[in-house]
């Protein structure tokens, strides 16, 4: 069974909010889907998060960190405000509408594991849908360093991304699940600090809320991939220094003025949907411009597996598509 697309996907509209339903799933989703709650699930529960356990995780991305970005992209290594930085620049130009357009990406993890390596497809699928450069940040992690920490690399990468990129109010701030709440904070942040906002926010499987696990567990622990024990005990080791966490642990505390047009990606019962959709609807009712898309039998942050689900092509040729959409009408507006 195929997936729905988005012009024939059920679509409700609540105030500025477009939530989208994806009712079917493939046949690779599905079989993704059952091998995530038999293995992937039950391994995340015993696995020790003891400083040794998470630098074993890192060997993770290192395995991935293999596999080479596609032909059609350049990539290469370098800094931004001396947070190490993973580039992607398409061979060729992008249009009208997203013309001089940057991204800055986050990866997810839980603030654990993971890196460029591992989204390495999501982010060289993102530079030659879109055709704009894609900035892949390497910020500091457990067992180094806590969620404070996280947010100040982000953020230091944004502001210095702001001084080279082409056009600093044609910067989109993406990422997946932890990676997205580093992105959000670089909204929260940038309004305070009244430096350049973002031009759009991408958040697939959004990590909304760092007290995620306040919620009923009956309801969040039906994830078919992460288990709220192992949230838990990574949650503990989140305030590690050296850097403490400015501004909101959630980020329906945020002011929704703050976001520019948003597109979010959930999958079904996963931990985060209820913050996720909670989300959107502030934005939505704040009078932001929001998409939002719900996938039945998909695992959180299923857009990052690119090509090995037919369903995370469709979720980042739908990013495309938003980003199309609301950075060219900026542009009509301003002209």
């Amino acid at each position: 069974m195929g997936t729905d697309t988005a012009a024939s996907a059920p679509r409700t509209t609540v105030a500025s909010t477009a939530l989208i339903s994806h009712p079917e799933a493939s046949v690779r989703s599905r079989v993704n889907y059952v091998l995530a709650r038999l293995i992937a699930k039950p391994i995340y529960r015993v696995w020790p998060l003891s400083d040794t356990g998470i630098r074993a995780l890192t060997l993770l991305d290192g395995a991935f960190g293999l596999v080479p970005a596609p032909a059609t992209v350049v990539q290469s290594v370098t800094e931004l405000g001396s947070v190490p930085i993973e580039r992607y620049v398409p061979q060729r130009d992008a249009d009208d509408a997203l013309a001089g357009a940057t991204v800055l990406y986050l990866h997810g993890g839980g603030f654990t594991f993971c890196g460029a390596g591992t989204h390495r497809r999501v982010t060289s699928r993102l530079a030659q849908l879109l055709a704009v450069p894609v900035y892949s940040v390497i910020y500091r992690q457990l067992p180094f360093a806590g969620v404070g920490t996280a947010v100040h690399d982000a953020y230091a990468a944004y502001r210095r991304l702001l001084e080279i990129c082409p056009d600093p109010g044609r910067v989109i701030v993406a990422g997946d699940s932890s990676g997205a709440f580093l992105a959000a904070k670089i909204c929260e942040l940038a309004a305070t600090d009244g430096i350049a906002m973002p031009a759009a926010y991408i958040g697939y499987s959004a990590h909304v809320n760092l007290d995620v696990d306040l919620r009923d567990h009956a309801v969040i622990g039906r994830d078919a991939l992460m288990p709220v024990s192992a949230y838990t005990r990574a949650k503990q080791k989140w305030t590690r220094g050296p850097v403490d966490l400015r501004g909101a642990r959630s980020l329906l505390q945020i002011d929704p003025a703050v976001f520019p047009p948003t597109f979010l990606t959930v999958a079904a019962k996963e931990m985060f949907e209820a913050d996720i959709l909670e989300f959107a609807q502030v934005l939505g009712d704040g009078g932001r411009d929001v998409e939002a898309h719900v996938w039945q039998q998909q695992v959180h942050a299923f857009p990052v597996l690119d090509g090995l689900l037919p369903e995370s092509l469709q979720a980042v040729g739908l990013t495309a598509e938003f980003l199309r959409r609301v950075i060219g009408a900026r542009s009509s507006t301003a002209a």
